[in-house]
């Protein structure tokens, strides 16, 4: 009875150890599984962990590299401030020399004009002094001379008739012409009405003076500006104008057809 009942107890244990260690192998296998993937997580990490380093370690070495472009460009940057601080330096001291040069220029400029006027006013007094015995004795009578080049521009300079208003229909070319005419005769100086003839019927009318040292000089009355007529030409390129002015081209053929001079 006794051995039974130990036989019995003895087949609990071992059923129970049975279950027992069977539940243990279970777990075992599933610790082990997740060991596994545990293990395969790590050396999955472990090859990122590897790869990161590598891209750090070439990260690092660019970063050194950049560093050292950095020095040479920081150097290139200190080197070329310096230089700019001479140029900077020469380009104050050749302004400064310029600004001399431009003062002695103009300074010398002056003097230029001066002893130009001073030419031309001797030049004018001879002129004077060549004038011809037979220039001397042109014109009507005692009281009306030819002009010099030089005392013709003078009466024009003074003269008023080109600052008359042009009136369409009312006084236009031939009044000034006449009028500077009149006003020239009264200061005793022989002035010609001059006519040209363009084609189509239509004229314009200026004056002349025949100077005793250039010849015959025509003038238009309106602006006080030399005229080079010349037959077959255009009139208003005949025309010598002021600095900074110019004659447009008329709306009509002002081709220099005929030249009457009336003294």
């Amino acid at each position: 009875m006794k051995r039974w009942l130990i036989i019995g107890i003895l087949v609990g244990l071992c059923i129970s150890l049975f279950w027992l260690f069977s539940d243990t192998n279970n777990q075992l296998r599933t610790v082990k599984a997740e060991f596994i993937s545990t293990q395969a997580v790590l050396d999955l990490t472990k090859t990122e962990l590897e790869a990161t380093k590598g891209e750090l370690d070439s990260t690092k070495t660019e970063l050194a590299l950049t560093n050292e472009e950095l020095d040479s460009i920081k150097t290139e940057l200190e080197s070329t401030t310096i230089k700019l601080g001479a140029t900077e330096t020469e380009l104050h001291s050749t302004k400064e020399e310029l600004h001399s040069v431009e003062t002695e220029l103009s300074s010398t400029l002056d003097s230029l004009d001066t002893i130009q006027a001073e030419l031309d006013i001797t030049r004018e007094g001879l002129t004077d002094l060549e004038i011809s015995y037979e220039g001397l004795m042109t014109g009507h009578g005692y009281t009306i001379k030819d002009p010099t080049y030089r005392e013709m521009m003078s009466f024009l300079k003074a003269d008023d008739t080109d600052k008359a208003d042009y009136i369409k229909g009312e006084y236009e070319c031939t009044g000034f012409a006449t009028d500077l005419c009149n006003s020239a005769e009264a200061e005793g100086i022989r002035c010609a009405y001059v006519t040209l003839k363009f084609p189509g019927g239509n004229g314009h009318a200026i004056v002349a003076f025949d100077t005793i040292d250039k010849g015959l000089i025509y003038i238009e009355p309106q602006f006080d500006d030399l005229v080079r007529v010349e037959i077959g030409k255009y009139f208003y390129k005949c025309i010598v104008p002021k600095v900074g002015y110019f004659y447009e081209k008329p709306d009509y053929d002002d081709t220099i057809e005929e030249v009457l001079i009336a003294w």
